[in-house]
């Protein structure tokens, strides 16, 4: 009988680790941790002034990383910011199209790093790509002039609803965030500004939902300011590069000159 209650308390003991693993999340500040990004890959991007495609190679079971990069005129003993880009279900198959003609147009006059990697068609909270995520940010900080309170998390669709995950989850990863498209619901207070854009005619997150969710998040305590881009709809992410330039202000004015 003892045996038995025991076997069964190993069982839910190796379940439970092996479902809270996380793909090496748990371990991250560790000194035996390893980053799933091949860092002698990452080391041989050029930091020339620019656009670039390209791949970095990874130190996961995944396939290698595609990623869009943006590189902006550094000034020398200048620290610059970094813009993490998720793209929506779409993007997934035209993350390049996604980011030339909506990301980069809106942000690049900020003058940062804009980082736009391709993901799952699904999710951006798979354990791999969360883990590529943190630590793409990591080796950034230690190789670029990357300002560290100037990091930026943006995502689309897809890529905005696990924005909401990021900024519970990694509040000290990331200064502040640009969310677009997405179901805009949070249950707790969140410490990472949040500048939400949704569209008036979005059809798959009707408007009338996200103005509910967003008055919720604000009485919950959430720093969120809403944009409502009249007329724009779900599918059509290239028409909100005009919408998205509205940021730059509030970052510069609200999110960092406040810190």
């Amino acid at each position: 009988m003892k045996s038995s209650i025991l076997y069964r308390i190993s069982y839910c003991f190796v379940l439970t680790t092996l479902f809270s693993c996380k793909s090496g999340l748990d371990t991250r500040g560790n000194a035996n941790y390893i980053s799933s990004i091949d860092s002698e890959s990452f080391k041989a991007i050029p930091l020339k002034a620019g656009n670039r495609t390209s791949i970095l190679k990874v130190n996961d079971k995944e396939s290698e990383w595609k990623y869009d990069l943006t590189i902006p005129e550094i000034q020398e003993g200048k620290k610059v910011p970094l813009f993490i880009i998720l793209h929506g279900g779409v993007g997934s198959k035209n993350y390049i199209k996604f980011n030339n003609c909506l990301v980069t147009p809106g942000l690049q006059d900020i003058g940062g790093f804009i980082f736009s990697p391709s993901g799952a068609w699904r999710t951006w909270t798979l354990d791999h790509l969360e883990k590529r995520i943190l630590d793409f940010v990591d080796l950034a900080k230690e190789n670029w002039p990357i300002d560290p309170n100037k990091i930026v998390l943006v995502g689309y669709s897809n890529g905005a609803i696990a924005g909401w995950k990021y900024a519970k989850d990694y509040k000290d990863v990331f200064s502040a965030m640009i969310l677009m498209g997405s179901n805009c619901k949070v249950d707790e207070k969140l410490e990472v500004p949040i500048y939400v854009i949704q569209g008036t005619k979005d059809k798959f997150f009707p408007i009338k939902k996200a103005r509910k969710r967003i008055a919720k998040a604000k009485k919950l305590g959430c720093d969120i300011t809403f944009i409502e881009a009249e007329g724009k709809t779900h599918l059509k992410a290239c028409e909100y590069t005009d919408i998205l330039k509205t940021s730059i202000p509030w970052l510069q004015n609200q999110v960092w000159n406040s810190k």
